[in-house]
């Protein structure tokens, strides 16, 4: 009988390419195992970062402000953009946003932060008042504010989750010691496996798609009272579409006015400029100013205006071409809290020399003159944007100094304000700020993220110039009283700032200008002689510039409108005024100014040049009650 032998059978290949192609598996596999881990890796690599990125999209949120309220955006996929005012209603308009993408508002209250529990309410409700004006004058910049925080949130996330979905590569394939494919794909041959799995999948993936694709079903109505506005087509339910129609005219009107009406102003000042044989600076040495320390009238030639130019309003009290009207009164709560903060017993006088003045014999070529614009107490005005944007590129200013009071009252929800005076300045242009008694550590932190230069008792370099100041150590809002922001009167930071900029005159180090809120913190810097110059705002009314002590003082008005009384939202109460200021770079000091003035009827006036006051050459004493 013969015995056979069966020949043991070939183990089972656990090859990953089987079933495939002969050709394709020959085809990678004469690659090099480096090569083809390589590609793995970066397969992985890509496709974790555009899962990352579609879920980064879709969970994206950001807490900020529309209007007076707090408010949390988030995404959607139903192309629709929702704003949901609770028990009111809801205002919905199809998405603009490709891909189905859209957003969804849920406005909640009005933040309490930073108010005080004695606060009027009435002034309160008036600050609300301004605040949803402020926004419906100027929605674009709330707009572009949640815009900014939706897309950082969303790369933020996207970073995050890839990230982790490339860690947790890396672990299981820690775990499976090198062989994750092979236990992938022994997991997967079980029984049920791929069932279970499939099915978990559209549960995770598919409950959250429901919620955000879900549309509005079309619930709500139009109103005839939107027509010809961008809110034309939006759908509105609830109590909000009878408050709309009851009350959406006046909005829609006070809206168009005042859009109109900054806009009439910004033509006016380009035009303005075009037609100024001097736009960025005198040909000519200009003729001396009498200042005699005394007031000079905010948007006013000190010669009588006749050599101003300036494009007339609509009004017929145009200041075009003609002097200004007198200036606004002071406002009547700064005023009061600036009396209270005056000049201390125990301020230092000056006891010292006048700082290094010696000027060139012939005025400096233009590669050393840096120009400067100069404004104060934007009070949110967010109106004035562009029409600040227009005097920077008219005057060709290098950079911006801003004399604080940016907001009404330092509230997170403000952040919209310090957007839109950031947007209409041109990006190549600095902003330098000293923060005043309307802005809070909120409001530093807005003004930071949007790039500007916040003074906080350090010297900045900037364009030329090396300025000092700080933010005020005061808080104001409307309808609470004044209280401290942090363990420093304004006279103790103005007594500070002067000893500070004495030890860097020592030093070799000086600066060439202080840059305040409160005036009352920016005279003994000057009064010691150890800064030229010192600008501040606050009073919402011109001083100067004047001799004061060793150096110059100079209290520049509103460039919002502010006055007594009279708020600065919508078109102009009183005039809006911005000064350019020229400074000689070799040797630190001012050269000549102007003042830009924008008449409430929309009227935009240059006036001429004026040298700037010298340095005093003896200590010039100026009476508290001048100011």
């Amino acid at each position: 009988m013969t015995n056979t032998t069966t020949p043991p059978a070939e183990p089972e290949s656990h090859d990953e390419n089987d079933g495939a192609p002969a050709e394709r598996r020959g085809w990678w596999h004469r690659l090099r195992p480096m090569t083809r881990r390589t590609v793995r890796a970066g397969f992985a690599f890509v496709a974790a970062g555009l899962i990352a990125g579609v879920l980064g999209m879709l969970t994206a949120s950001y807490t900020g402000s529309l209007g007076p309220h707090a408010a949390d955006y988030s995404v959607r996929l139903n192309g629709e953009v929702r704003v949901d005012m609770g028990p009111l209603g809801a205002l919905i308009v199809d998405s603009p946003l490709p891909a189905q993408l859209g957003v969804e508002v849920l406005v909640k209250e009005i933040p309490v932060e930073l108010s005080d529990p004695e606060a009027n309410p009435v002034a309160g409700l008036t600050a609300d008042l301004s605040s949803y004006t402020q926004f419906l004058a100027n929605p674009q910049a709330a707009i572009d504010d949640a815009a900014q925080g939706l897309i950082t949130d969303a790369l933020g996330r996207w970073v995050l989750i890839w990230t982790t979905l490339l860690v947790l590569v890396a672990l299981g394939r820690l775990a499976a010691h090198g062989v994750l494919r092979d236990a992938f794909r022994s997991a997967w041959a079980r029984t049920g496996v791929p069932a279970l799995s499939i099915a978990l999948a559209v549960v995770v993936a598919g409950v959250p798609l429901i919620e955000l694709t879900r549309p509005s079903g079309g619930s709500g109505r139009t109103s005839a009272i939107l027509a010809g506005t961008p809110l034309e087509d939006a759908r509105i339910t609830g109590r909000l579409a009878t408050l709309v129609d009851h009350y959406g005219g006046f909005v829609v009107e006070a809206v168009d006015e005042n859009t109109a009406f900054y806009e009439a102003a910004r033509q006016n000042l380009v035009s303005a400029f075009e037609a100024d044989p001097e736009p960025t600076g005198p040909t000519a040495p200009p003729e001396p100013a009498d200042i005699d320390g005394a007031d000079v009238d905010s948007g006013a030639d000190t010669d009588g205006g006749a050599d101003g130019v300036g494009v007339d309003g609509a009004g017929d009290d145009g200041a075009g071409g003609q002097e200004a009207s007198a200036p606004p009164t002071d406002d009547a709560q700064d005023e009061a809290e600036a009396a209270s903060e005056g000049p201390a017993e125990d301020e230092p006088t000056a006891t010292g020399e006048p700082a290094e003045n010696e000027e060139a014999a012939e005025t400096p070529d233009e590669d050393g003159i840096t120009t400067s614009l100069v404004v104060s107490d934007l009070h949110c005005n967010v109106g004035m944007a562009d029409v600040i944007g227009a005097a920077v590129a008219g005057s060709d200013a290098e950079v911006v100094l801003n004399a604080g009071d940016t907001v009404m009252g330092g509230t997170s929800v403000e952040s919209y304000c310090v957007n839109a005076f950031a947007a209409g300045i041109p990006d190549d242009v600095p902003m330098v700020v000293a923060d005043g008694n309307h802005d809070s550590r909120t409001t530093t932190e807005q003004e930071r993220s949007n790039g500007w230069i916040v003074l906080e008792g350090e010297p900045v370099e900037v364009a030329g110039l090396r300025i000092l100041g700080d933010t005020d150590p005061t808080l104001t809002s409307l309808g609470a009283p004044t209280r401290p922001q942090r363990d420093e009167t304004v006279n103790a930071m103005g007594n500070r700032l002067a000893q500070q900029a004495c030890e860097l005159e020592e030093a070799g180090d000086g600066v060439n200008l202080l840059l305040v809120h409160s005036p009352y913190a920016g005279r003994q810097v000057v009064e010691a002689g150890c800064a030229p110059l010192s600008i501040s705002g606050h009073l919402h009314r011109q001083i100067g510039p004047r001799q004061l002590g060793w150096g110059v003082q100079w209290v520049v008005p509103s460039t919002a409108g502010a006055g007594s009384g009279t708020p600065t939202i919508g078109p102009l109460n009183n005039e809006a005024v911005m000064m350019v200021l020229r400074w000689d770079t070799e040797t630190g000091l001012p050269l000549e100014y102007r003042m830009i003035t924008i008449g409430t009827d929309t009227s935009a006036l240059l006036s001429e040049w004026f040298p700037f006051p010298e340095q005093p050459t003896e200590y010039t004493e100026v009476s508290v009650d001048q100011e």
